[in-house]
């Protein structure tokens, strides 16, 4: 029954990018391209004009090779002179001497201006070579412009004459525009904005799209599986017409147009059902080019589906929610990511995109693996990336790349060490930006003796201030790296490495196997290495794109139970309005080195190198009863009248170490409503759309994003204020206190909740003692007396 389910929402999933439609889009309606004309200044027989073309359409674009846009004159006008584009047709102007107009044709075809066409001949918004991106994808990229000198024409407000029956033509064709309509004159502020001017006339000039006019068959076709059903649903035969049968790819067609398939597509767009959990399922798409003779910029991909008002993570494309009723959130807009995949190659083997979606059933998060799934960052992990730059004469060069894309937890000093094992007997004869803890045996080797032989080589990060020549982009930080919520510039660490007695091509390279990752304790779990989409470049100057000769990811999962088996952290709580401090529990983090702490009045620690961290990592702490490294403080400050205010305190008690990039975590169905931080930066996260009560604390840069190892300067604090909203808040229950607290991507311990602070007179006063009762029964009889 639930597969039927299934498959019956997936019959409309794709109604709009792959079926027949009037101009209406209901899924776009108010999508338009919009022509507008502002007439800027009189000439003795005509007038100057700036035309703005606007991509209002959410998700469809224009890709190449780009716009016409044609009109009919009203009189006999003639163009003088373009700026940013160009009539494709000149037409007869041999009734003219001396200055030859650009175009003298009734009838004029105008076209963008490529790239890299000479300054002089450019204006604002002109020369992309008519490509346009949607209003949805990139409203900065969804226009275009150039400016027209008309001559011949009246040079009053009431002798022009609107152009009429206008054309614009997009690959593909089906666009249909209104006539030019008469409106308001366009304000312009000048760059220093102490200034307006305005147009001394302005027409605009509506065209709408519809894929009937474009094509009466549909131009894409969708196709559908599942993991729970081996069978794979293809799209219908001729779903885009057989017309082009006869030249497809087939023995003895030279220029092929389309490759043989039963349904004769250009795209066919694959919708794999990947996997069910309990509260997510997820979804595979894959978008397939058959067109030997085109490639798609700028591409975009819409879906319908009722659970995407639930999309959690989308991995390889970027992701819109599409709401044309602000009442239904059930449409979504998919396109490439920027130099990585917005070009959907032409058919062949680089022919495709794709991508994995998951999806929340429902507002409670229910863990994957309980051990590494972190509800609050589902999808935090390192991706170690291995780029093969060159082949050399008996391996490889290549550029290995580690992204923290999880977005609280960081790697701190003494930084991260990264260990795989060799599938073969390859060696390392060179490494820069890192280095191997090992060199190993390498005695059979004569002249050139490798940097490591080992079979599974552990490689470290260099130090900052290393010579130069032995540094590489981002490396050299001691391991360092930063969580992506909190930096997303410094949490990226790479080295290049030269790998030999290795494969020399795609075939015949063996990928490592068996890969660790300490960060730098226990804790993450690595898949194995998989193939994926070789990597693009861009060079400086964004002219050219290269390509890795051969890319692989290894994904690398943190597990807070494998990491320690105790927590690392405990939360204690405060209120105003009642003296009792609740502390942290007993033993929160384990009591292991309960006979090795250090009282903070001993005379101890005044001994040198006390401070000095061991190579093994093992803390010293200060005594308590709690014995946990890292304390939270949570106090509920102040009650205003609409709002109020909490002070975080977060103090270590690990006399050797210190804590550089931390963070702290916290959930609070208040946190939505955050009005101002003090001391601390903050940033909301959002890791299911539609709840926003997680946020995340971290220090002010070179003021205190260190925080000191336990001792007078071992703590800092801020104070969040926030408004109250007057449906949910209270005092009462604990309210006011967090549900989850992380430090460094570690859950705390919090105290159990009936030993919160009650409020004073509140209801829920613990139950009555005896001595309570008896006072109460002796009260009576006296009374009685």
């Amino acid at each position: 029954m639930e597969s039927n389910i299934f498959w019956n929402s997936y019959t409309f999933m794709l109604l709009v990018l792959c079926s027949g439609a009037a101009a209406y889009d209901a899924l776009d309606p108010k999508g338009n391209i919009t022509i507008k004309w502002d007439l800027i200044s009189w000439t003795p027989d005509g007038y100057v004009a700036v035309v703005t073309m606007n991509n209002f359409q959410m998700y469809r674009p224009i890709t190449s090779p780009g716009w016409t846009l044609g009109w009919t004159w009203a009189k006999n006008e003639v163009i003088w002179a373009m700026m940013g584009a160009q009539a494709t047709d000149q037409g007869d102007c041999s009734k003219f001497r001396g200055n030859i107009p650009h175009s003298c044709e009734k009838k004029p075809a105008i076209v963008d201006l490529l790239p890299n066409t000479p300054y002089n001949q450019q204006i604002a918004n002109c020369c992309t070579g008519g490509v346009m991106a949607s209003m949805g994808k990139d409203p900065s990229a969804a226009l275009s412009a150039f400016q027209i000198s008309v001559g011949s024409a009246g040079n009053t407000n009431t002798t022009v004459k609107l152009p009429k029956n206008f054309t614009l033509v997009a690959p593909g064709g089906g666009y249909t525009c209104g006539p030019a309509k008469i409106i308001r004159p366009t304000r312009f502020v000048t760059n220093d904005g102490l200034r307006v001017t305005q147009a001394m006339m302005t027409w605009r000039v509506v065209c709408t799209y519809s894929q009937f006019l474009a094509s009466p068959r549909p131009t894409c076709c969708v196709s559908l599986s599942s993991f729970h059903n081996g069978s794979i649903t293809p799209c219908p035969s001729c779903s885009c017409g057989c017309r082009n049968s006869s030249n497809c790819v087939t023995k003895g067609v030279k220029k092929p147009v389309l490759q043989c398939t039963k349904h004769m597509c250009p795209v066919n767009v694959h919708w794999h059902v990947k996997s069910n959990y309990n509260k997510y399922w997820s979804v595979k798409m894959t978008i397939t080019n058959f067109n030997y003779r085109f490639n798609y910029t700028q591409w975009t991909l819409v879906v319908q589906h009722p659970n995407l008002n639930k999309a959690t993570q989308v991995s390889s494309f970027l992701y819109k929610p599409l709401m044309p009723n602000l009442s239904t959130n059930d449409t979504a807009l998919f396109y490439g990511r920027k130099s990585y995949n917005d070009v959907l190659m032409q058919a062949g083997p680089k022919g495709n995109v794709h991508s994995d979606l998951t999806l929340q059933k429902d507002r409670k998060t229910l863990a994957l693996k309980k051990d590494a799934f972190d509800p609050l960052d589902p999808f935090g992990n390192i991706t170690i990336k291995w780029d093969v730059v060159s082949w050399t004469s008996d391996g490889y060069v290549a550029v290995v790349t580690m992204n923290n894309f999880q977005m609280y937890r960081h790697i701190m000093s003494p930084g991260w060490t990264l260990g795989w094992n060799w599938p073969k007997k390859e060696v390392i004869w060179s490494i820069v930006g890192s280095q191997t803890t090992e060199q190993g045996d390498c005695s059979k080797f004569k002249g050139n003796v490798p940097h490591c032989c080992k079979r599974d080589p552990v490689l470290v990060d260099l130090l900052p201030g290393v010579p130069y020549n032995q540094q590489f982009s981002n490396c050299c930080k001691g391991g360092v790296l930063a969580s992506w919520g909190e930096d997303p510039s410094e949490s990226v660490s790479s080295f290049q490495i030269s790998v030999g007695l290795a494969g020399t091509s795609n075939k015949t390279v063996k990928l490592p196997k068996n890969f660790t990752l300490l960060g730098p304790g226990p804790g993450y779990t690595c898949g194995p290495a998989k193939i994926v989409p070789s990597t693009v470049f861009l060079t400086a100057d964004h002219r050219r794109k290269t390509q890795a000769l051969m890319t692989w990811n290894v994904t690398c999962t943190y597990s807070q139970f494998l990491s320690s088996k105790y927590p690392s952290c405990c939360v204690s709580f405060s209120t105003f309005y009642n003296d009792t401090i609740t502390p942290c529990p007993s033993c929160s983090c384990g009591c292991n080195h309960k006979h090795n702490c250090i009282m903070g009045d001993s005379e101890k620690l005044k001994r040198k190198g006390i401070n000095t961290p061991r190579k093994d990592n093992e803390p010293l702490l200060q005594c308590t009863h709690h014995m946990c490294p890292i304390r939270v403080h949570w106090h509920v400050k102040l009650n205003y009248k609409d709002y109020w205010r909490v002070k975080i305190a977060i103090t270590n008690f690990n006399y050797r170490q210190n804590h550089s990039h931390w963070t702290l975590v916290a959930q609070h169905p208040n946190l939505n409503n955050v009005t101002q931080v003090f001391s601390f930066d903050y940033k909301p996260l959002v890791p299911y759309q539609s709840i926003n009560d997680t946020g995340m604390f971290y220090g002010m840069k070179f003021y205190n994003d260190l925080l000191m190892e336990a001792g007078p300067l071992g703590n800092v604090q801020s104070e969040v204020l926030m408004q109250k909203d007057k449906n949910t808040f209270t005092l009462k229950s604990g309210w006011g206190f967090p549900r989850r607290v992380y430090f460094n991507g570690d859950e705390c311990k919090l105290p159990p909740p009936d030993s919160y602070p009650i409020l004073p007179n509140s209801a829920e006063k613990r139950p009555f003692s005896f001595s309570n009762t008896a006072i109460c029964t002796i009260l009576m009889i006296f009374l009685t007396w």
